[in-house]
């Protein structure tokens, strides 16, 4: 004996529309932010500049935090004030600048030999200007002020985000 089907009624059928409709909405929402994680995670290698306005030597380094090991950033040496003109390769950083991107500065002034130790700072990158990325300056004032950015703008640019400052180093003259 088969069993008879049964119709399904107008209330049912909506409800499974109702359910398939919000069963598409979510499955669309999910992929829109898988793939706007992974644009968001996406990697650009930037060079580092570094600038040193002090009157001493200096040695730093810069880490995405994500990879703070050895060879995975950059590293440069800078006599007192001098700077600019040489770039280092390279720093992965995100395409795509958003809050919460740490940096990782490691630096030393004059050299081991002087017993000088070497400082290690977290930092966060700040906004991107234009909201593109450029290289990455790490600009030393004092032994205790740094800035750290990336900006396709070279000091002495009138859109140059960081501070404005005369430089000593006439190769950092605009």
């Amino acid at each position: 004996m088969e069993t008879p089907v049964k119709p399904i009624r107008s209330d049912q059928r909506l409800k499974r529309i109702v359910v398939l409709i919000a069963l598409s909405i979510a499955l669309a929402a999910g992929g829109w932010f898988l793939w706007e994680k992974q644009r968001m995670d996406a990697l650009v290698s930037t060079d580092l500049i570094l600038i040193n306005y002090t009157d001493q030597d200096l040695h730093a380094s810069v880490h995405y935090s994500k990879f703070p090991q050895p060879g995975e950033g950059a590293s440069d040496g800078m006599g007192p004030g001098g700077g600019g003109g040489s770039m280092v390769c390279c720093i992965p950083i995100p395409t795509i600048w958003r809050p919460g991107i740490q940096m990782i500065v490691k630096y030393r002034f004059g050299s081991r030999r002087e017993g000088k130790k070497e400082e290690t700072k977290v930092v966060e990158l700040p906004e991107y200007p234009d909201r593109r990325v450029g290289d990455i300056y790490l600009v030393f004032h004092s032994e205790t002020e740094f800035e750290l950015f990336s900006s396709f703008y070279a000091p002495g640019h009138p859109r140059w985000p960081g501070k404005h400052v005369i430089p000593v180093d006439e190769s950092l003259k605009p």
